[in-house]
């Protein structure tokens, strides 16, 4: 493994918006404004031996350098895909400083040389000695300007290049987005020695002109959003809209809480995306362990976890029957009533400090006791299961989740992490996200008032899931509204993505398709009712899916008309009495200005 180094020009350029929006909502807007990205780019793959371009698994150190520029936007760029840190120039070329930044074979390391054209080239062969240096991994150069700066690139110690002969905001993000395999070069551009690239499947960062939607047509979004707000639906959100493979639109609305001083909500921001953990963790699993021939969703509990289940009902249930909640198992229990006496927590079984017998974190300074884990099964498996009928279920995703630890030898929260999220480059969805993330970053739910005494923040809002120390089949995820686009998007391009084979149609269309007769749900994933609507709009296709969260939430994928859409609440605050996202049809009323815009009626 060898580093990547990335030369290139960089041009300065607003990135976002921040504006306010009346005398007290915030409105975060940073879609990308650049015309046309996906055409017309101007880039030059010269060289790229063993495929460099585009980056693959993104599981790995990425650090960027500028030289010869004020400020280096490629970096902005680049960390819309994944973390990208930013690094100074002498960490490398300075013996003393040798040490400073730790390369290893598998990092990349991309350099944006820039030299201005009242320039001569000679006033950066010193910089330049940054190619000749002692290295041990890849070396792209991207190249800005005539052509005769390539002279002074030594070939012989680079596996790819990549030249673009002028630099502008429109070709620094194009190039981001080559690089990353967002999209690939253009075929209609010739050179003798180009080599063409493709996209890999990797959502890219455009604007409504580019989707060919008339500007105006997402307006009545605002309206919907801040009306939202200004009514106590939700202190604030983000929305997300993706049209044909490119996210076009991405604002934040509001606030973090109802709090006077409390924190406006950006882009990068999470929030408890509750029971869309089943599809964006759980459902993932399950189709890449399929995929693999490591599971069968038409084999029974009992071949899985035998001696969690026994010779009882319970193991005859069909785990394709659990995932389409057709498993005749009740909705949910409380299990936190039964740690509670007179209102508070039994001492028995919670210490407000750590150890080994007290060590699942229920929230801030309150740990219960480590065993009970198997008293909650337990007690799931003492009661008596119900018709094989359509019943909606979070216990179902209880026993997935043993299914998978049992079949990977792994927790949950570590396998979807190291092999899913890490991969991709997903660097803003993660289980338990306080040992991830700053705090500030993390958008608080609910005032608990009867469980955990507390602000909810930083920990999963659904009891269950907090008592098994936070992590879920069907609760537990925290995420931004744009990696849980990406996860969409996965879904959509059939289990490929950035280069990585998850799953493949097949399996996508037989857990996305409806499982069951009276039963419009399809396998871990939510479906449009047969007459349409439901959790959807009306004007969604029959084949489109996604799921809804306790919390507020919503992620919808469209492959019909290649449309994701996205929106992040945190509704349950300041208290999960409050319904007026579903009494005011707020994110369904979004989606149908997104059908309506694309001419879909």
């Amino acid at each position: 493994m060898r580093i990547t180094l990335l030369f290139l020009g960089c041009i300065t350029y607003t990135l976002g918006i921040t504006a306010q929006t009346g005398s007290s909502v915030h409105l975060e807007n940073d879609t990308i404004r650049i015309d046309s990205v996906k055409q017309d780019n101007n880039l030059y793959v010269i060289k790229n031996d063993s495929d460099l371009i585009p980056f693959g698994r993104l599981n790995r150190k990425i650090n960027t350098l500028s030289i010869g520029a004020e400020n280096n936007m490629l970096w902005e760029n680049l960390k819309l895909f994944t973390h990208v840190d930013s690094i100074n120039p002498q960490s490398l070329l300075s013996p003393k400083n040798k040490n400073e930044t730790l390369l290893d074979f598998n990092d990349i390391l991309i350099v944006s040389f820039h030299p201005k054209p009242t320039d001569s080239i000679q006033k950066y062969l010193d910089d330049l000695k940054i190619l000749n240096r002692s290295h041990k991994e890849f070396v792209v150069a991207v190249v800005y300007g005539p052509v005769s700066y390539l002279e002074y690139i030594p070939m012989q110690n680079i596996d790819a290049l990549v030249h673009c002969p002028f630099a502008t905001p429109k070709t620094i993000s194009a190039t981001a987005h080559l690089l990353f395999g967002a999209i690939g070069t253009n075929p209609e551009l010739t050179l003798k020695e180009s080599i063409q690239t493709k996209s890999n499947g990797r959502l890219s960062f455009s604007s409504l002109k580019d989707a060919e939607i008339p500007s105006g047509s997402f307006n009545k979004i605002d309206e919907i959003a801040l009306n939202g707000i200004s009514e106590g639906a939700f202190p604030g959100c983000q929305v997300l809209v993706a049209i044909k493979d490119s996210i076009v639109y991405r604002k934040s609305y509001g606030t973090h809480t109802y709090d006077i001083n409390s924190k406006k909500v950006k882009n990068d921001d999470l929030y408890d995306i509750a029971s869309i953990t089943k599809i964006a963790a759980s459902t993932m699993i399950a189709m890449y362990l399929e995929y693999r021939g490591m599971l069968d969703i038409d084999d029974s509990l009992g071949k899985y976890i035998q001696n969690v289940t026994g010779d009882t009902d319970f193991s005859k249930i069909k785990i394709r029957e659990m995932m389409a909640h057709q498993s005749g198992l009740k909705s949910w229990i409380p299990f936190y009533l039964k740690t509670m006496s007179e209102g508070q927590l039994k001492k028995s079984l919670y210490r407000s400090v750590p150890d080994s017998i007290y060590s699942l974190k229920v929230a801030d300074d309150i740990y219960l006791k480590t065993d009970y884990e198997q008293t909650m099964y337990d007690r799931i498996l003492n009661t008596s299961l119900g018709s094989k009928k359509y019943k909606y279920s979070d216990l179902c995703y209880y026993f997935t989740q043993k299914v998978f630890e049992s079949i990977l030898q792994k927790k949950q929260e570590d396998f979807v992490h190291e092999m899913i999220y890490e991969p991709l480059g997903l660097q803003n969805i993660r289980y338990l996200p306080l040992n991830y993330f700053d705090k500030n970053r993390i958008v608080p739910t609910e005032h608990d008032s009867t469980f955990r005494k507390q602000l909810i923040h930083g920990y999963v809002h659904d009891p269950g899931a907090a008592m098994l120390g936070g992590v879920g089949g069907h609760a537990g995820v925290f995420s931004n509204a744009t990696d849980l686009a990406s996860i969409m998007q996965v879904f959509l391009k059939n289990g490929s993505y950035g280069g990585q084979t998850l799953f493949n149609e097949e399996i996508r269309k037989d857990f996305t398709k409806k499982q069951y007769e009276k039963n419009r749900r399809g396998a871990g994933f939510d479906r449009p009712r047969q007459n349409g609507g439901g959790t959807c709009d009306d004007l969604a296709s029959p084949t489109s899916f996604g799921h809804s969260g306790f919390t507020g939430t919503l992620a919808w994928a469209d492959p019909e008309h290649d449309v994701i859409f996205v929106f992040l609440s945190n509704r349950v605050h300041p208290d999960q009495g409050n319904w007026k996202i579903r009494d005011m049809n707020i994110r369904t009323d979004i989606q149908h200005v997104i059908y309506q815009a694309l001419g879909i009626k």
